[in-house]
């Protein structure tokens, strides 16, 4: 079905991104690729659909993929992505503002299939991916699941023979992923071919045949799924964690109460939902000095109303805002960035300077930029950048740099500023060893220096590693609100139906399904 020979892509003279990999995936298998971020991951599989050399033209690139026998060099653009079905890990790249049926039809009006046919591809597509009660609705006010199911239609509207997925289940929320792995599985029972960079195995169990590790551009092992999920030492090398294992959880720290850096009290907000009821009705919440709290719900709760709220990007109807002490109704959005560090999901949203360098010297100048301004702040600057490794791409383009990076230094951005409280949304860190330890670092500065940390996450381990204390966020209140290690066994939990993270996945026996 797909062959890669001796393929090696670098987009910098001085090194591969990877290199020599030699792979075979057969028709209507499903093959995980895994490793930690920057180990090629992404580069490979844009090799494997096309993407590379089609739309992306790197520096150097050696070796062949061909696709049922063909080398893609010998096929035109639109005859590989007909064959080839793709969703990108930021689906926002491919997530335009349009309808949910216009962005489904869109691959097949750009290429000029007559409207009746389109019609009937677009129902079917719609059918399957169980989108029909988001017709008619803008993609850009969709959930994260709700987006990557229509991105996965989209892909799926010219039938191709092979279906590629970065990071498929990043970021979705419990019932998102069960979802996204039923479809998944249903595709599979189509024999569709199938072949999906992730971390998280866990999730995979019973859909994937085999295994495919990669550490610094090079394939370091390849098993079918029984033996890899066991084969431990594979899961070191490459450095994420291996699947069905326990992991270590949070002792809860006793934070000083007072001032509490985040006080909200009795938040209503204007913004409503379809049956006219406020997004966010009377919520109350604090975050201590040096606490981590954990924000959890299902995608429409009202987490991101309430961030924006916190913000300043949203009104509110009633209900008060403290930041240290202070009320901050009357507060510009300025004045809130002051004294709220925010780090967004979508990282590239935060960044606009030329280099690494100069977004540190913009925050630790409040704003200001130029060779005055990095003459004055740069040793504070590349300290800053120290804290986090990335001294040595001082001089790259925020975005160069990989997903882990620039995490990195969005932290190392918001440390700048010293902010009283933190808002970090949904970091993307999956199983990454090393992607944990330096999260978890942060929140140890952040303690030493008595900052408020509000994280927003859907990943469940991290929640419980991280966080002292969790709230619990359900159609626009707050039903929990406790220290970590009871949040599990509350109700509010219970009536989620999601995974404890004590009995989640990752820390049960594996079906072994397809052994």
């Amino acid at each position: 079905m797909l062959r890669l020979e001796g393929l090696t892509v670098g987009f910098r003279a001085d090194r591969d991104v990877i290199s020599s990999i030699d792979l075979s995936i057969e028709a209507g298998s499903t093959v995980i690729i895994t490793g930690a971020a920057g180990c090629g991951k992404s580069t490979l599989l844009a090799a494997m659909s096309g993407i590379i050399p089609k739309l992306l033209h790197p520096l150097r690139m050696q070796g062949a993929v061909t696709l049922q026998g063909t080398d893609y060099r010998a096929l035109k653009p639109a005859d590989v992505f007909r064959q080839v079905g793709v969703v990108l890990q930021a689906v926002e790249d491919q997530t335009w503002d349009l309808t949910v049926e216009d962005l489904v039809a869109f691959p097949l009006e750009n290429r000029g299939v007559p409207q009746a046919e389109v019609r009937t591809r677009v129902a079917a597509a719609v059918e399957k991916m169980g989108l029909v009660e988001l017709l008619g609705r803008k993609v850009r006010t969709l959930s994260g699941g709700e987006r990557r199911r229509v991105a996965l239609a989209s892909a799926l509207v010219w039938q191709p023979a092979l279906l590629v997925l970065d990071e498929p289940t990043t970021g979705l929320d419990p019932d998102a992923r069960r979802r996204m792995i039923v479809l998944l599985q249903e595709l599979r029972a189509e024999n569709l071919t199938i072949v999906i960079a992730e971390q998280d195995l866990a999730w995979f169990d019973g859909l994937a045949d085999r295994v495919v590790f990669l550490a610094d551009g090079k394939v370091i092992a390849d098993q079918p799924w029984s033996e890899a999920i066991r084969n431990t030492a594979a899961f070191d090398t490459v450095g994420i964690e291996a699947p069905f294992l326990a992991h270590q959880s949070c002792v809860p720290t006793v934070p000083t109460q007072e001032p509490q850096r985040l006080k909200v009290e009795a938040l209503t907000s204007d913004l409503c939902r379809a049956d006219k009821q406020p997004v966010l009705r009377s919520i109350h919440l604090t975050v201590g000095q040096g606490e981590v709290v954990g924000l959890i719900g299902c995608n429409g709760a009202g987490k991101t109303t309430l961030m924006r709220a916190l913000l300043g990007l949203q009104t509110s109807s009633r209900g008060t805002i403290a930041i240290d002490g202070e009320p901050c109704r009357d507060w510009s959005i300025a004045q809130r960035a002051r004294r709220i560090g925010y780090v967004p999901q979508n990282l590239r949203r935060m960044f606009f300077q030329l280099s690494v360098l100069d977004e540190i010297v913009f925050s630790l100048s409040g704003g200001q930029s130029g060779a005055k301004q990095v003459e004055q702040h740069k040793a504070a600057a590349l300290d800053l950048l120290g804290r986090v490794g990335l001294t040595a791409k001082s001089a790259e383009s925020p975005f160069s740099l990989s997903n882990r990076e620039q995490l990195l230094l969005a932290i190392a951005c918001v440390e700048a500023t010293e902010p009283s409280l933190i808002i970090l949304d949904e970091p993307l860190i999956a199983r990454d060893k090393q992607w944990r330890g330096e999260l978890m670092a942060f929140f140890a500065r952040c303690r030493q220096a008595g900052r408020g940390v509000l994280l927003v996450s859907h990943d469940l381990p991290l929640i419980d590693m991280a966080a002292d204390r969790v709230l619990i966020l359900a159609s626009g209140e707050i039903e929990f609100d406790g220290a970590t290690p009871s949040a599990w066994t509350s109700q509010a939990f219970v009536r989620l139906g999601w995974p404890s993270p004590l009995n989640h996945p990752q820390s049960t026996e594996p079906r072994h399904a397809l052994a």
